[in-house]
């Protein structure tokens, strides 16, 4: 089906879904410059798992003092696996080597009604050498780690869940600049919705994959009809009109 917005056609087609695993971290810091380049970090190779070793980003919306749990400025991110031991690991050494490096942060379950819970900071917590001490902050029990700048806190237990990854928009334009506008106010918009992550540099992949590959042994390659470049080489190239 297509239809038209604003001159625009669109064609209402498919978007690529997958059953993954699903975890969230609340990232927290003496203010919102550290709780980001925490989050930064541990998000970084993470785009997707076709090549990464997880899936992750952060959540737009920064999170005020008065909706987290040390009354301190937050940012949420999600990480996801398609095997809840491969989360997990990936939990782990991230905020191990990301979040708990960061100056000033603290780390707290972003899904705490869940009742499946992984013990996620009581292996981080090893890192204090015998020397944490259990705490409660905001109703969570948590691990005080000590570490050269002070402390860092991180909550014992986090939440996984299953979840689905994958939707896609395509654009179509007349040349690259005027697609990546498009692209990126797509993008500002998007970063305003709670619970999405964007995992792609920016939020935008340049590089959509097809299943498979038509030459080489690999799950996925270049998505050979939509590639302008090689327009004249390929048979089956799509042209703008029939694609969204």
């Amino acid at each position: 089906m297509s239809i038209q917005v604003n001159g625009v056609e669109i064609e209402d087609t498919f978007a690529e879904a997958f059953p993954m695993f699903a975890g969230r971290i609340l990232i927290t810091a003496q203010n919102e410059k550290w709780a980001k380049i925490a989050a930064r970090t541990a998000t970084g190779f993470a785009s997707s798992i076709i090549m990464s070793p997880a899936e992750a980003a952060m959540e737009g919306p920064v999170i005020p003092p008065d909706k987290t749990p040390d009354g301190r400025i937050g940012v949420m991110v999600q990480m996801y696996h398609n095997a809840k031991p491969l989360l997990k690991g990936q939990m782990i050494s991230r905020m191990g080597q990301c979040i708990l490096t960061c100056p000033t942060t603290r780390a707290f379950d972003g899904l705490p009604s869940l009742k499946n819970k992984m013990r996620i900071g009581d292996a981080v917590r090893m890192f204090g050498d015998g020397f944490e001490k259990k705490d409660v902050i905001g109703g969570r029990k948590v691990w005080r780690l000590p570490v050269m700048e002070g402390e860092f806190v991180i909550e014992g237990r986090f939440g996984i869940k299953k979840a689905i990854a994958g939707g896609n928009l395509l654009i179509m334009a007349d040349n690259q600049p005027s697609a990546l506008e498009a692209a990126e106010k797509c993008v500002d918009s998007i970063q305003e919705l709670q619970a999405v992550v964007l995992t792609f540099p920016g939020g935008i992949c340049r590089s959509g994959s097809k299943l498979g590959s038509k030459k080489y042994k690999l799950p996925a390659s270049t998505n050979h009809p939509i590639c302008p470049q090689i327009r004249s080489e390929v048979p089956d190239t799509r042209r703008r009109k029939k694609c969204l």
